[in-house]
């Protein structure tokens, strides 16, 4: 199997991401002027990264962040199911002041203790977040083997799913270094399955 690289951005900041609302709504909110800002600098970071295809959640925070990228490489945005934002179930479009201690325990579940079957109540569990992001992910790198390709994912679930797709990832290293806006992760799948080489800037070499 040749080397392929999948290159998972977060989107850029968006009206949701100021209000601190937790949601994976597929209505979603958009991008603000400076969410679009920093993806057309993240889509210039990446103009010579030699980026064959790109991707994007179908979440229109993502799908504008794409636009912006593909504007910048000449690249049209192919819309990829199972990237999308982990489902915080009853809690959906409530703020952070109100979610953030059970996102703290649900986390914590997932990283201190090694336990994928918790989940946000009436959302999504940790194995299915997993499941769902390997499978996109190994589809996408099946499709473009060899080649480098970008996909725009979100926050929540690229700590977790891609945290357990990569076993030089642990929960430790994830929980401190939490992606920003526009954050990029670079992954390699070859024959002995995905690595991390860099996180949000930090070499895992």
């Amino acid at each position: 199997m040749s080397e392929t690289r999948v290159l998972v951005l977060r989107h850029g900041q968006s009206e949701g991401n100021v209000a601190q609302v937790w949601t994976s709504s597929l209505e979603g909110y958009p991008l603000t002027e400076r969410g679009r800002e920093q993806a057309r600098a993240a889509g210039e970071r990446l103009a010579e990264r030699g980026v064959t295809a790109l991707y994007a959640s179908p979440l229109p925070r993502a799908q504008q962040t794409a636009e912006e990228v593909g504007a910048v490489l000449g690249l049209p945005v192919g819309t990829l199911e199972g990237v999308h934002e982990l489902d915080v179930g009853v809690h959906e479009g409530e703020h952070d002041e109100k979610v953030g201690p059970v996102a703290l325990q649900v986390f914590g579940a997932w990283w201190r203790e090694d336990d994928l079957s918790a989940g946000f109540p009436g959302g999504e569990t940790g194995v299915q977040i997993v499941e769902r992001m390997r499978t996109a992910l190994d589809s996408v790198a099946d499709r473009h083997e060899g080649t480098t390709t970008v996909v725009v994912s979100h926050g929540g679930a690229m700590a977790v799913g891609l945290q357990s797709l990569c076993e030089n990832l642990d929960a430790l290293f994830v929980s401190q270094h939490i992606l920003a806006n526009c954050e990029l992760v670079e992954l390699r799948r070859d024959a002995d399955g995905w690595h991390c080489d860099v996180w949000a800037g930090l070499s895992r070499d």
